[in-house]
Order: C-alpha cells, then structure tokens, then sequence
C-alpha cells in the first residue's frame, strides 16, 4: 500500500468525487439491505469522502475499513463515521456486524479477493447486502491503467462484469452487474 501512503493527501483533498445524483443512486441500491440500524462497512474507503455522505443521505452508520492510516487520518474523528485501519482480508469486526458492505474503485486492490469475499459473507447478516462499484477493465484506456497499477506494484485484478457476477456467485454472493458510467459499473447481491 505504499502509493496510498504517499497519495493520501492528494486523496484527503480531491476524493469527494460524488455528486448528489449518484449518492442517491447507491442509496437506492443499499436500501433494500438496511435494516433498523442501517449499518454500512465501507471497504476500502479511503479517506471517507463516501461514508460522510452515505451516512447524511441514508442516515446510516458508516464504518470505513481501510488498510491505510494516513487515509483514515481525513475522517473527523467526532461525527458519525467511524474509520478502522484493516484489509477486507482480515476484516477486525464479529459475525453479522453490517447490513451492508460496499467497495468502490478498490476491489482490483484486494491481494485476495476470494479470502474478501469470505469475510464480506461473515460480518454480512444473512440477506444483507454486497455492493461493489467497479472498473471493467476492457478498452484501452483501462488496459493502461491496469498496466499502471501493476507498475506500482498494485495487484490490478480486474473484473469483467459478466466474470464479477460469476465470481461472487461462486462465493455465496448472489446479484447481477449493470454498467453505470463511463468505465465504470456496479455488482449489487445478497448474502446467502
């Protein structure tokens, strides 16, 4: 994780990329997952630049995992998220913790994305939620990038649409994938 280290200040100050419009939208697929307490675990989320409106729009309780301290620094310590230093490998909460997880632009990042999915399916309650907002990787623009990633010594396993729903299938987690924009497209599926 090392280009996060010396990336997060660039991040602290340019990750709310969100517009009202797609708040809404990953709101509208979370919903159906949120129960009475509307717990959200937001892997691989940085600064919490997301959790903060996640939190505001769904008023939900937004925990942000992230391997990276100098990323979880951004988050104000005296709100309503809550930042945890861990890998989606390994994640440092109990069985059934969160209603929801959701994962953007950071699923290629994971070194095991089988070993994530598993520990996505235990803190997960049955019929929760999995949402993962990702990059397909096809066309040019993302082949570079990919190749950019590797570069940095990033893992860049990128998933195909069609591969991510069959992925997370074949680990208990049922859904479909739809493209969102530009590069860019959306896993939504249900804890078995």
């Amino acid at each position: 994780m090392g280009f996060f280290n010396w990336a997060a200040p660039a991040f602290g100050h340019f990750a709310d990329r969100w517009s009202p419009e797609s708040i809404e939208e990953i709101v509208g697929w979370l919903a159906p997952y949120l129960g009475e307490q509307k717990r959200i675990l937001d892997v691989g989320g940085g600064t919490g630049a997301l959790a903060r409106r996640l939190s505001q729009s769904a008023d939900a309780q937004v925990t942000v995992l992230d391997p990276t301290p100098e990323m979880l620094r951004y988050i104000p310590t005296d709100g309503p998220i809550k930042g945890v230093v861990g890998t989606a490998e390994a994640i440092p909460f109990p069985d059934d913790s969160f209603d929801a997880v959701i994962v953007t632009d950071a699923f290629h990042h994971f070194r095991d994305q089988p070993g994530a999915v598993r520990e996505f399916r235990r803190v997960v309650r049955k019929g929760g939620g999995v949402l993962v907002v990702e990059l397909d990787p096809t066309g040019l623009v993302m082949r570079s990038i990919a190749l950019g990633e590797k570069l940095l010594g990033e893992p860049g396993a990128f998933f195909t649409p069609d591969a991510m729903c069959e992925f997370m299938k074949t680990h208990g987690i049922a859904g479909n994938c739809a493209a969102i924009r530009g590069v860019s497209y959306r896993f939504v599926g249900t804890v078995r």
